[in-house]
């Protein structure tokens, strides 16, 4: 069993995992973690392991970069000692993943009534990881009327149906990119519920803004 301890370390002894398979964030990204950061006043915890003096950091790499450019002098980290590579691997995956899925109607609700009552989106652009876009696409999304989609039982005894579509490469495209923004996003991986997302985003769309 990997004992742990949490200790307070110096930023110039931590080193990014040349392995880190997570993207290479953008300067605009790094920037608004750094807001969020400022706004907190907390880095959280990072994850590290011991290699040769240094200590490469298996969880954070982008959380130190932005401390890094703040001038921070110490962070809080979360030793895991001398580990093998692999076993870092397994825990950054572990921790970077998202275990469960969002309850999009839930969380659209307490962000337009409780959120959006603090902080107008302007100021959540800083610091959210969503754009003003999409954000506003959440708040919105509990004012569409779900009840016209309500199925008749008396009429409709099958639950489930078959949808088929023939399309070109551009389109088949644009159906690629809107699944993996939804599992990116949202944590779906069932396309049904991205299909059924992206419905419901096509009604909220003013027809008059249809090209």
């Amino acid at each position: 069993m990997v004992k742990t301890q949490i200790v307070e370390m110096n930023v110039k002894d931590l080193i990014k995992a040349d392995w880190n398979y997570k993207s290479e964030g953008t300067q605009e990204q790094i920037d608004k973690l750094k807001n969020s950061i400022k706004i907190d006043k907390s880095v959280g915890v990072l994850a590290v392991r011991e290699i040769k003096g240094k200590f490469e950091v298996i969880d954070g790499n982008h959380r130190l970069e932005a401390i890094k450019q703040m001038k921070w002098k110490k962070v809080p980290c979360e030793n895991f000692g001398e580990i093998t590579k692999a076993t870092a691997i397994t825990i950054a995956r572990r921790r970077n993943h998202q275990w469960f899925e969002d309850d999009l109607l839930s969380y659209s609700d307490i962000f337009k009534n409780d959120v959006l009552q603090e902080y107008s989106l302007d100021d959540l652009e800083k610091f959210m990881p969503d754009t003003k876009a999409e954000m506003m696409s959440i708040a919105e999304l509990t004012d569409f009327d779900w009840d016209q989609f309500e199925r008749n039982d008396d009429l409709d005894d099958d639950p489930l149906k078959t949808i088929k579509l023939i399309v070109n490469d551009d389109i088949y495209q644009l159906w690629k990119d809107w699944l993996a923004k939804c599992q990116d996003m949202l944590g779906y991986d069932n396309p049904s519920s991205c299909f059924e997302l992206a419905i419901i985003e096509a009604l909220n769309t003013p027809i008059e803004s249809v090209s």
